[in-house]
């Protein structure tokens, strides 16, 4: 995975912009433990969840969930920075 996202391939930019929305409503919810923020959260971490084991794993065994995820959340972040609502 390169540096400034994840790999071609991996992860779709509509997933990605996917992924951006479900982190936008939990990680700047007025109310984080509101239901809307939490079954957000829940959704972000089940789809993360399932990226990483069925295209990441394969492809690219060395990589951790653990880097997989910040870069997802990293990538969000920039992402919403750059495309605010």
């Amino acid at each position: 995975m390169p540096d400034d996202g994840p790999s071609e391939g991996t992860v779709t930019r509509i997933e990605l912009e996917e992924l951006a929305q479900l982190f936008d409503r939990f990680e700047f919810a007025f109310d984080p433990l509101a239901r809307e923020a939490k079954e957000a959260e829940s959704e972000f971490e089940d789809r993360i969840r399932g990226l990483f084991e069925t295209r990441v794993v394969p492809a690219h065994p060395h990589v951790s969930f653990a880097l997989f995820h910040c870069r997802i959340k990293s990538w969000c972040r920039s992402h919403l920075r750059r495309n605010p609502a």
